[in-house]
């Protein structure tokens, strides 16, 4: 099928086939800088719709059905819901000042949640009537918010007192927040839920901490480059845990991603061939038996970036052309 058909038959709403091979085929990506959403279908390598959503869009959430795509707004200060078939707008809340919040999907399916930087609350959205349905106080201006793989507790980053918070999304309550010295960036958690990993700014490396404790327990330095080892704020952006005792993380600085074992702390490999400047990398969803990949952002040259990962090395699957300076990402769930 032609890329133009492809467009008109989405907008039209005429469903169209996924490719085989199971979750994880269409994602929806932000394009901060051009206020757009684009569509991209993985399995056939390409952008099939962009939409106007209203200016430095960021924080972005698709319903669990794939009827309703939440964008949050940041000029206009509201979060925004689209049809996921043509993106017509179908309702708005206003929330505030918004920095970077990040929007994800609860758990019950019925709610958004809105890292809100400005409020120091996390903001509970209904997705069936667009509006507030709570708040849990306590995060000190929270930018990330990301479930755990066991699905019931949230962890939020936090910036002006900076430390991590975990929240329970379905009791509405902070259930504690752990003060750190550093600033972390982005958050990720081993499968079992006992180690979250987060990037800071001016550190070449990432960091180990006890969930539970709050405890730091390691940083994971990894070595720049020699041509490339003048000291910057901007290192190491998204981390991402992709299975066993493997992390993803982009260094957005220097442009690279690299693949390391938490367990040794060793650097398994470093992809540095058409990364341009990688900001956020989600695993992309997989069957089992699946080869484990992850979608990386690059702000430099407004790409997504479909990488690999086998038996330890890294390899660049495909680059996409989206929009300008892409970050966040929402999978399209697959029937």
């Amino acid at each position: 099928m032609k890329p133009a058909l492809v467009v008109v038959l989405l907008v039209l709403g005429v469903p169209i086939a996924s490719p085989a091979g199971g979750p994880g085929h269409h994602v929806f990506v932000v394009n901060t800088q051009d206020a757009s959403v684009s569509r991209v279908d993985l399995g056939n390598m390409q952008e099939i719709g962009r939409f106007p959503v209203g200016q430095r869009p960021y924080g972005i959430a698709v319903t669990r059905d794939g009827k309703t795509v939440a964008v949050g707004v940041e000029d206009e200060e509201k979060v925004k819901f689209f049809d996921a078939r043509d993106f017509a707008l179908r309702g708005e809340i206003r929330i505030g000042p918004m920095h970077n919040d990040h929007i994800i999907l609860a758990e019950d399916g019925k709610h958004v949640l809105v890292a809100n930087f400005h409020s120091d609350d996390v903001v509970g959205v209904a997705v069936d009537t667009m509006k507030e349905a709570f708040r849990i106080e306590g995060a000190s201006a929270p930018h990330v918010v990301k479930y755990g793989p066991r699905r019931k507790l949230a962890y939020v980053t936090c910036k002006k007192v900076t430390g991590i918070a975990i929240i329970d999304p379905a009791q509405r309550s902070l259930v504690k927040v752990h003060p750190l010295n550093v600033n972390p960036r982005s958050l990720t958690l081993s499968p079992d839920e006992a180690r979250l990993y987060f990037g800071s700014f001016w550190v070449d490396g990432f960091f180990e901490m006890d969930p539970r404790t709050g405890k730091v327990t390691r940083l994971i330095a990894l070595e720049p480059p020699r041509d490339n080892a003048a000291p910057q704020e901007v290192t190491y952006h998204g981390v991402e845990a992709v299975g066993g005792t493997v992390v993803l993380a982009a260094n957005e600085g220097r442009s690279y991603v690299d693949a390391v074992d938490v367990t040794s702390g060793r650097l398994l490999d470093r992809l540095t061939t058409d990364v341009s400047k990688p900001c956020c990398i989600e695993r992309v969803p997989s069957k089992e038996g699946e080869p484990t990949r992850a979608l990386v952002s690059n702000i430099g040259d407004g790409t997504v970036q479909i990488v690999e990962l086998r038996d330890g090395s890294l390899r660049s699957v495909a680059k996409i052309k989206v929009g300008a300076a892409p970050k966040r990402v929402a999978w399209f769930p697959e029937p």
